[in-house]
């Protein structure tokens, strides 16, 4: 069970490190106008996709973009173990979207997803991953009246 959960996050674990990477990188080739107005949204297929808060700054950044793409190459190069850029794509995203994670929605697990949860809980030789596991199950709960 633990390998197959392991494989499983895998794929999403090195995808997130090399959009981590890719925007820190980001900050070193940035100009200090640009410095926190621009982010790595996703890196797909060599494609580099930004977002900035605001429609002038997409134009002025479809302009400087390519300058950055040799920069951005050589500093994934040393790294090695990331994707090389052939483009960059812009996206325009409202600074609250960039700047401030999503909102977290309370959704209700089904009493079926949760009993799923608590036997793989039950079954599991990894501690962590056992409690980690009871907790989702619990989290899947509704507040009743006299918890609120």
């Amino acid at each position: 069970m633990k390998s197959n959960l392991h494989d499983v996050l895998k794929p999403f674990a090195a995808r997130a490190g090399q959009i981590r990477m890719f925007d820190l990188f980001l900050l070193d080739v940035l100009p200090p106008n640009l410095q926190g107005r621009v982010r790595v949204l996703n890196v797909r297929d060599g494609v580099l996709v930004l977002g900035v808060d605001h429609a002038a700054l997409a134009t002025q950044t479809r302009f400087q973009a390519p300058q950055w793409l040799g920069r951005l190459n050589q500093a994934a190069q040393k790294e090695g173990s990331l994707p090389a850029l052939t483009n960059v794509e812009i996206r325009v995203a409202s600074e609250e979207r960039l700047l401030k994670p999503p909102e977290k929605k309370h959704r209700e697990l089904t009493e079926s997803a949760r009993a799923s949860l608590r036997a793989l809980a039950e079954h599991e030789p990894d501690a962590s991953l056992a409690s980690t596991l009871r907790r989702l199950a619990e989290l899947g709960t509704k507040p009743t009246a006299e918890e609120n």
